[in-house]
This record gives structure tokens, sequence and C-alpha cells, in this order.
């Protein structure tokens, strides 16, 4: 008889956690230790407080959403004072941004506590907070949508998941430290919704600190100064496509074919075909409605061209890479089996759960039913508006802490750790940034002939000669921390030198295109042959190793992959994209998020392993709500425009000045009195069918119509706080040029000002984490290229001096730039990205 094989180990398995609800970024938080093999048990302060900021209304969406972020956890009905002792037993303490606990918690290694806007001062720390209100903060909807308006909701969810994901950042980089530090404190570890979200702002205020040009809306599915960069028809489906660089053109002038544009110098660059995208997207759309998107897809891999598949619902479930790579997880949900986007870290040696089932341990109650096990109607009402009680009223009101100091230089918890980074672009240097910001050293490989592209994308003799690489500005923000080695990857000598750094290395990083580190002598056996403790993280599109690895790839491709614009957006529009490059910080956190699972795994095992992340993956975690509807009933709404699937009134309304808006977000019903007084419509308190989120779903648009009549005869600003001190949540819908400047940020310190050479002073976006009260994020610039080369290659591979003037004089090394790629002809307009 043959043995049942053992049970595959979970890379978290053994660590205790106990969430304190309530707050859907804890609960995905948590969600996501879970399926790292953490137990979790998740608990209340005070009665009703559970399920606060996850069950908001008693409905279908709520519900599903709350089974699978709680899926797998126990349930303790301990709170108050018997969680204080609870709470000394687990290793973790996850406190939920809607709880009223105090931090007052002794766990053995840490305290997540997450908030909306911190809880160390600034003008926002006692707002209300929404994903709108966090989304209007970070400038996110600015720049989607009609140019008229209003501006896009990216959707439901969205805002908490990017601080949930931070939040297991956190509690991954406490448990490493814990574990390695004997004895080892308890840690408070504080983070922000808001300041989490700000990594996908950072690329736009560098963009304006570069051209101090306000970034404008250009409308749906146009960004300058990208083109073509959009969702386009095919004869069946949608395809997403992503052009930027001269050779990227004419590949795509060469797949579809386009004869006429490929001759045509007038559409040689990007910001070339900007000018004249009406008549460029026009070609492009005619030719696409030859072919299937599916077709579209294979053509774009063969020819190396930035095209994708942009699935929606059904296709999302029946996607044949993400069946190949097992993407989604079942869920047992009420008695129906349904299928949800799995925790994206792609483990090879310790992956995550493909199976979630609501009642882990026996005995225990499901999870949206712990606080509503009535089935009748009004008795499960009562019990949703408790838990969707304000927040002003339990942690909002909470006094602030102390302000903040300057973590020291030895303060963060991965010091001692070594990366070899050998990324480009936005997500790959994004992880391994943060991972230096959390105190880690971080060695970025770079060559002459292959800078880093974020340094340039069209390479002219001018921009070289006047080092327009060097202060190119969102290289520099995504950089920082890290120590800068120029080696030239395709000879021998450069390539023996990069294995003696991964022989000391504890994280390899890439993010190359399929099959490039393999080629230059660097793949994964390699690095296990080399390194066997070593922690290897892949990032890709779809992954590596299937049949769309060649898929060339962007931010943008990767939002466009994952099916995410066919949720956003008016219903009459073509899916609609919300950010130019959506992907590359999502990719760049669950980067992130799994080289720091692994290495927790390594401390018990002894043993590194390969991250085989797809970024395509991590994006498809914001379909989780909408794959939920669909599953349960096809003809769901599943595109809301500025509207919310659960709260109303909600939306982006026109407030007084051009092109000024504000984000107003109604939760509860005791908002929707609070807003009722405000607006001087005492009628709408006596109208029985608006006591409920349901009723006033019923009559949005006449409540919307109310709302934005009041908001046209108000500033933005004015307006928002006069709507947060009545107990609304709403915000003014910031731009990317207000983003350098503003009061709270400054408050709780989370601008990290650095002066480099060449480049200057430079205000960035520092790390949303706040360790016992000191804001940690290294701050050392950017390296220049190749800057740290000889230090490095002295201290880490045992280049003496004589030897560095030879790989100098040879080409190995080099101080200045050589490409190879992406020229263009001497006077040509060059462009950094």
């Amino acid at each position: 008889m043959c043995s049942a094989p053992a049970p595959t180990p979970r890379p978290l398995a053994g660590l205790t956690v106990l969430e304190i609800g309530g707050g859907a970024a804890a609960a995905h938080c948590a969600r996501m230790l879970v399926d790292a093999g953490a137990q979790v048990t998740r608990a209340a302060w005070a009665p009703g407080e559970a399920l606060q900021g996850v069950v908001r209304e008693a409905c279908d969406w709520d519900h599903d959403y709350a089974e699978f972020l709680h899926a797998g956890k126990s349930v303790s009905e301990a709170t108050g004072s018997a969680l204080v002792a609870l709470s000394q037993t687990v290793d973790l303490v996850i406190l939920g941004e809607h709880s009223s606990a105090p931090a007052a918690f002794r766990p053995r290694i840490a305290q997540i506590e997450l908030s909306w806007f911190g809880r160390r001062g600034g003008p926002w720390q006692h707002w209300q907070g929404s994903d709108l209100v966090v989304q209007a903060l970070s400038g996110m909807p600015h720049m989607v949508g009609p140019i008229e308006g209003p501006p896009t909701f990216t959707g439901d969810r969205q805002a908490t998941l990017v601080g949930g994901v931070t939040a297991y950042i956190a509690a991954c980089a406490a448990v490493l430290k814990a574990r390695t530090t004997q004895p080892a404190p308890t840690r408070l570890l504080e983070v922000s919704i808001l300041e989490a979200n700000m990594v996908l702002a950072e690329m736009h205020m560098h963009f304006f600190e570069r051209d101090g040009l306000a970034m404008q809306r250009c409308g749906l599915n146009r960004f300058s100064p990208n083109s073509p960069v959009g969702v386009y028809p095919c004869k069946d489906g949608w395809v997403g496509i992503t052009i930027t660089t001269p050779d990227q053109w004419r590949a795509l002038c060469k797949a579809l074919p386009l004869p006429e544009q490929a001759a045509d110098t007038g559409l040689v660059t990007r910001e070339l075909r900007f000018a004249r995208q009406d008549e460029v997207e026009a070609a492009l759309v005619k030719v696409l409605a030859t072919r299937t998107a599916a077709e579209w897809g294979a053509i774009g891999r063969e020819h190396r061209v930035p095209i994708v598949v942009v699935p929606d619902a059904p296709g999302i479930l029946d996607h044949p890479v993400f069946k190949a790579r097992q993407s989604l997880a079942r869920l047992s949900l009420n008695g129906r089996e349904v299928q949800v986007p799995r925790t994206p870290l792609s483990l090879q040696a310790s992956p995550m759960a493909d199976r979630l089932h609501a009642d882990r341990v026996q005995g225990q109650r499901s999870a949206a039913a712990q606080d509503t096990s009535s089935s009748d109607a009004a008795s499960l009402r009562q019990t949703t508006a408790a838990a969707s009680a304000p927040a002003a009223s339990t942690a909002g009101s909470a006094p602030g802490r102390a302000p903040l100091t300057q973590a020291a230089a030895d303060a963060g918890p991965l010091q001692g750790l070594k990366v070899v980074d050998f990324t480009m672009g936005w997500a790959g240097p994004l992880a391994a940034r943060l991972l230096a910001d959390l105190g880690a050293t971080v060695l970025k490989i770079e060559a002459a002939r292959y800078p880093d592209w974020w340094r340039g994308v069209n390479w002219t003799p001018e921009y070289i000669r006047d080092k327009g690489y060097e202060n190119a500005k969102t290289f520099c923000g995504l950089n920082r921390g890290k120590q800068g080695v120029s080696l030239d990857l395709t000879r021998s000598e450069g390539q023996a030198l990069a294995l003696e750094l991964i022989r000391g290395a504890d994280v390899v990083i890439e993010n190359q295109a399929s099959g490039v580190m393999a080629k230059l002598g660097l793949g994964e056996s390699v690095v296990r042959q080399h390194n066997p403790r070593a922690v290897m993280v892949s990032m890709s599109a779809f992954g590596t190793g299937n049949d769309w690895s060649d898929t060339r790839a962007y931010g943008s491709t990767l939002e466009q992959g994952a099916g995410v614009p066919c949720f956003t957006g008016r219903p009459q529009d073509p899916p609609t994209m919300a950010h130019l490059a959506y992907g590359d910080p999502i990719g760049g956190l669950f980067g992130c998020a799994a080289a720091l699972t692994a290495l927790i795994h390594r401390q018990a095992s002894g043993a590194g392993q390969y991250a085989n992340v797809s970024m395509v993956e991590a994006m498809l975690q914001f379909t989780t709500p909408s794959l939920l509807a669909y599953q349960r009933q096809a003809a769901h709404t599943l595109r809301w425009a500025n509207r919310h699937p659960v709260h109303a009134p909600h939306g982006i309304f026109a407030a007084r000045g051009s092109d000024e808006w504000l984000a107003v977000s109604v939760q509860t019903d005791a908002a929707f009195a609070a807003l009722t007084r405000l607006l001087g419509r005492q009628e709408w308190l006596t109208d029985p069918a608006l006591h409920s989120a349901a009723g006033r779903q019923q009559q949005a648009a006449s409540l919307e119509g109310a709302i934005a009549d009041w908001a046209r005869t108000q500033s933005a600003e004015a307006a928002a706080h006069a709507l947060q001190r009545a107990g609304v949540a709403a915000a003014p819908l910031l731009k990317a040029e207000q983003l350098p400047d503003l009061t709270h940020f400054k408050d709780t310190g989370f601008y990290i000002d650095l002066v480099r050479e060449v480049s200057g002073p430079q205000r960035q976006l520092g790390l949303a984490i706040v360790q016992d009260g000191e804001r940690l994020g290294n701050r050392s610039p950017a390296p220049l290229l190749g800057e740290h080369s000889q230090a490095v290659l002295g201290e880490h591979a045992g280049v003496d001096a004589a030897g560095f003037e030879k790989l100098l004089a040879d080409g190995v090394v080099s101080y200045a730039p050589t490409p190879s790629r992406n020229l263009v002809a001497p006077g040509a307009a060059a462009a950094v990205p």
C-alpha cells in the first residue's frame, strides 16, 4: 500500500498570529500569512468590530469577499483585556485599521498596526478613510478617464489590498529580525494605508519634477507622452499594446504590419506618435480587426512586442497560462467551490496555499457568519450596521503619538542581508529598494551597454554627452540606498565577477526578459550551483517556463494582461486602464514579499529557493471581488464607473475651479445623515427609502446631483474638510504636482530629501513603515553608473587595484554608457521615461 506523499511545507509554518479586526487591509495581510502557512486567529477588541470595514453591508459582494479574506483563520471570542493575555502567546499581532484597540499588546515578535493615515500627526490623521479617499489623496484617478471628466475611480478594495501587502512585508521583516537577534524585543510596526499607496504615485511626481509640466488627463487609455499605449478591439476580444522605444515601434510595424507608418520618420519616437495618436490608433484598430486577441498575442510574442490579451471574467477563469501555473486557488464558499487569485509569491520549494477553506478549524463558524449567524434579515442588518460604525468613534479618535524620529542607519530589520540586484525599470528596482529601505545591502548591477532603461529610452550622442542618464529623476527615486556596480555581463570576465557576488548573496533578484539571465550564464540553476542558500527572485510578466513567458511587458502590459481594465470605468467604454504602469509598483511589492517569505523559509530549512513571480498574477489580485461576483451571478454588474458596489452616494464631483474635483464616499447610515445635514436636505431623513445603502443605490443619480450642485460652489479642499468634520469620508483629488509639498507628509516624516551628484537635490517618497517610533528608509542617493564598482568588487569579489584598472581598460567595467539599443539619429529628440 502506497503511503500518501508528505505535505508540501509552507514557508511560514509554525508562525502564530492574532488578527484583531476590523479592516480589510489588516484582513488581507493576515490572509497572506495564512496562505504562507501561518496559524491565524482572528478576534475583536470590542463586540461588533470583527467585520468592521470587511462586511460593510449585508450583501453578497461583501460577504463573499469576507469569506475569501477569512478563509483558513480560526475565531476567538475573546475581547478587551482577554485579548491582551492572548496576544502574549502568539508571534504577531495584526491590528486592523478599524479597530479601537490600544497599542498595548505584547506578542513574542511584533505588533503590525494599520491605520488609514498614520497615528503620529498630520492634518489627515483623524480623517475617515476609504479606497476612494486614499486614491484621491495619492493622485491616482486624476489622469484617468475622459478629458472633460470626471476622473475615474480605480475600484473597490484596491487601496486596502496595497496596504495589506505592505503590512505583510513589515511582518515578514520583523520575523526575520527576531529570529536572527536574540533576545529580540517586541516591535511595534505601523503602516499607513495612504503612505503604502504612494508607491503608485512616485513616477508621476518625478515626471513633474523633471519637466515642470502639470500632468494632464488625455482621455481613455491615453497617457502623455506615450503612444500607442492602450486597449484596442480585435476581431474577437481586446488586446493591450504598449510601445515605448524606437526598436519596439519598428517591430510593431513589422508584426501587424504597418508599412506606411514604418516608413514615416515623423513617428519614430513616442512623443511624435503621441502628437498624432488619433491617426496612429486608427491604423492600429483597422489592422487589429482582422485577427483575434489570442492570435495577436501570439504574434506579439513572436516579434517581441508588448501585445497581450486583455481577459474578461470568463477569460480569467479559463486562461491557459493561469491554468498551467495554478494562478487561481479554489475557495469553498457556502457550499460552492469558486476560483480566486492565489497569493502570487510563486515559491517553488514552499508554495502558497492552492485551496482555501472557510472552516479550517473544526467547529468554528464561517468567516462572515461569526457576527451574522442569524438568518433573520433584520438581525443581519442590525449586526452589519454595528460593524460599519464610523471609525472616528473608535480608532480614529485615539490620541496621536509622539512625532516620528529618523531611524538610525543600522535600525533596519534586514541589516546584514546582501542582495544582488539585476533589475531595471520600475517593478524590480522597487522590490530591491524596499529591501534596501529595510536595511539590506543592495548591489545594483548595470552595464554600460545595457543601463537601466529608466536612465534613458532614446539614446543620442547629445544625451550621453550631457549626462542625461544621470538626471533621470525616476531612476534616482527607485534606486536610492543601493551601491552601483558596472559589469558587462556579455563578457566572461563580467559573468565571473557576477558569480563571485552571488556566492555571498542572500537574495538574487532580476526582472530581465525571459531567458536573458540563462544566456548570460546566470540562470537559476547556475545560481543554485554557486550558492544553494540564495533566494533567487525572477520577476516577469507571466513567469518563466510557460508558453507566454516570452511576452514583452511594461507595467501597463501587466494591468492589461490581468484583465483589470475590464472591471474599471464606465460600462459603455472600452476596458479602461487606471494607470500608465499600474503593474510595476504592484509587482514590486509582491516581488519584495516573495523574497522575504523565502528568506523566512530558509531560516527553518537552511536552503534557498526560486521564486518564479508573475507580475500579471500580482495585478490579478485586484480582480478578486469582481470574479467572486461573476461566479455568483454572471450578469452581475462588474463596471461601476465612479459608483460603488456597496456604498451610496459615492463618486468624484466637480468643485469650483478648472479641473478641480472632490471625492465623496458615504459609507454608513450615520455618514449619510451627516451629509444630509451639511447639504441642508432634511427631506432625505424622512424618506424611508434612503435609510439603507441599498435604498440609496436606487436613488444614486438624484443624490449625486445634489452633491454635485453643492460641490460646484466650494473649493475641493474646503469641501473635503467640511465633509470630514461632519463624519463623511471625502478628499480633494490631488494632482502629481501637489504631491511633493503636502503638509501631512511633512508632519509624518514621510518625505526623504536627498542631494545627489550631477542630478542635485530631490524629494522622494519614503517607506510606509514606522518601527518603534522611527521612520525606516535608506537615505543614501541612487548611485551614478558604476559609482561603487571598485569598492564593491574589492570587498565582495577580491579584486585589487591593479585588477580593477585592467577591468576598466578592457571595458568590463565602465563609468559611461555605450548603449547598444534604442538609438536615434544625432540631433533627434531624446527622451527619458
